[in-house]
């Protein structure tokens, strides 16, 4: 066992050389600074130089550190640029059969969750044919469409479809689609949507979602769901596009049980 000291104010950690591998314990540091603020969101790492310099280590042990805080979505690494700390990732768990809403998503994270509407219309159903299959819908039946960008401190991190049968909520009031809607519906109708099922697909983001999401081409995470009410009425049908690496969906085994 050795101690080695980390920055000044005499901060040191206790590392326990046959177990703990450095590379690990090194971006073990970098992960805390970067969740108790210390390093924020944008802000530029050390240079492998500096890293290798700062904890004694070869240049390839602070290429390994860097490379497992990349592999874990804390920072990412671009050629001739650096190293920049990445938004923190939301982790939602499906293995229950309650919807977590995006806004609760945010502030698990301590993040303000945010909302722009693009568009909402009421539709026929035959114009949105696999939210009508689904749903079970006619095609001549009415269908509330909401199509928003959902933002992070006011950062935009997905864009989500909505459809929700008229027949089932009559009356909408536009003026909240910038707000909450799981919160809208809960507090003027008593309504709590509860998950059907989970559908998840990887893809290339295209020119109109990069422009909405002001983000370069990137990962998606396709992520779609299907929730009831009362006696298992099909009431809504949601396909959200999360930037890929500000994301992570969770299965518990556990809590399906």
């Amino acid at each position: 066992n050795m101690y080695i000291y980390f920055r000044k104010k005499y901060i040191f950690w206790r590392i326990d050389m046959k177990k703990t591998p450095l590379y690990l314990i090194i971006a073990q540091d970098i992960m805390e600074m970067i969740q108790n603020g210390s390093l924020r969101c944008g802000e530029q790492l050390m240079t492998e130089a500096q890293l290798s310099e700062k904890y004694q280590v070869s240049r390839m042990t602070a290429n390994k550190a860097l490379s497992a805080l990349v592999a874990q979505g804390y920072i990412s690494r671009t050629a001739g640029k650096g190293s920049f700390v990445l938004e923190p990732k939301v982790t939602k768990d499906i293995g229950t059969s309650n919807i977590s809403s995006f806004s609760r998503d945010m502030d698990s994270v301590g993040k303000k969750p945010g909302a722009i509407l693009v568009e909402y219309r009421a539709m026929r159903a035959e114009e949105a044919p696999i939210a009508a299959e689904r749903l079970h819908l006619a095609e001549n039946e009415l269908v509330h469409y909401i199509f928003r960008i959902r933002t992070s401190d006011d950062i935009r991190i997905a864009l989500s479809h909505t459809y929700i049968p008229c027949k089932y909520l009559p009356a909408l009031d536009v003026t909240i689609l910038e707000g909450s809607l799981y919160e809208y519906l809960d507090r003027t109708y008593h309504i709590h949507p509860r998950v059907l099922d989970y559908n998840f697909n990887a893809l290339l983001s295209n020119k109109k979602q990069q422009e909405l999401l002001q983000t370069e081409a990137c990962a998606l995470l396709k992520s779609s769901h299907t929730s009831t009410i009362d006696q298992d009425i099909l009431f809504e049908f949601t396909e959200t596009y999360y930037v890929g690496n500000r994301y992570t969906y969770h299965f518990s085994r556990k809590a399906m049980e």
